[in-house]
């Protein structure tokens, strides 16, 4: 994962640098890490502590950024709080999901997230999923459609497949957000989870 990282933080200093310089906040502490898993009563897999041992997520203090997907990528105290508010939640279940998925409750207690669109989407850490799915692996969800879909199988393919998107040119700098001298990525309709119902990729 290491060279990925590189890889993608040499992209964002070409493309979008103010990610790198006022948006991905340091790494997250050993402690911070350990709080986190203490609140959610579970291990984490190896490579998510990595992903937060790089970044502890991003800040909009000086630049409105964004990562996976032009999704924000929470902090860790932002998990916990999430994590925590969900259970406010009665039980959903989803309507669509991924075989790997467990469908009976939109607000699963054993989902971390950790990225979100702002609205009714996001990337959850799956520390339940069913017996095709995978012990760490990465899902979406939509809250608004009621809808599951497995993105990773871990969180090191999330970040390959982030670094091979980049590469690929299927992320660009928000047009809006230039006006207002942010450095916000957008994915390419290719690859947009966010909008899944159209997306050459995702759709279900």
């Amino acid at each position: 994962m290491k060279h990925n990282f590189e890889k993608i933080e040499n992209w964002l200093k070409e493309n979008a640098e103010k990610i790198v310089e006022f948006s991905l906040q340091k790494p997250a502490t050993e402690n911070e890490i350990n709080k986190l898993e203490k609140t959610i009563g579970k291990d984490l897999p190896n490579d998510f502590r990595e992903l937060y041992l790089w970044h502890n997520g991003l800040s909009d203090e000086e630049n409105f950024g964004s990562l996976f997907y032009g999704m924000d990528f929470f902090p860790i105290d932002s998990i916990i709080s999430a994590y925590v508010n969900n259970e406010n939640f009665e039980n959903i279940p989803l309507k669509k999901a991924d075989k790997e998925i467990d469908p009976s409750n939109i607000y699963n207690p054993n989902w971390l997230k950790f990225a979100f669109d702002g609205a009714h989407t996001g990337l959850y850490l799956d520390l339940a999923p069913t017996p095709n799915g995978k012990y760490g692996q990465i899902i979406f969800i939509d809250n608004e459609y009621e809808v599951g879909i497995l993105v990773a199988s871990s969180t090191t393919e999330l970040i390959e497949k982030l670094q091979n998107d980049l590469e690929n040119n299927l992320y660009y700098l928000d047009e809006d957000a230039l006006e207002d001298e942010n450095h916000y990525l957008t994915a390419d309709t290719k690859i947009d989870i966010v909008n899944w119902e159209t997306s050459e990729k995702w759709k279900r």
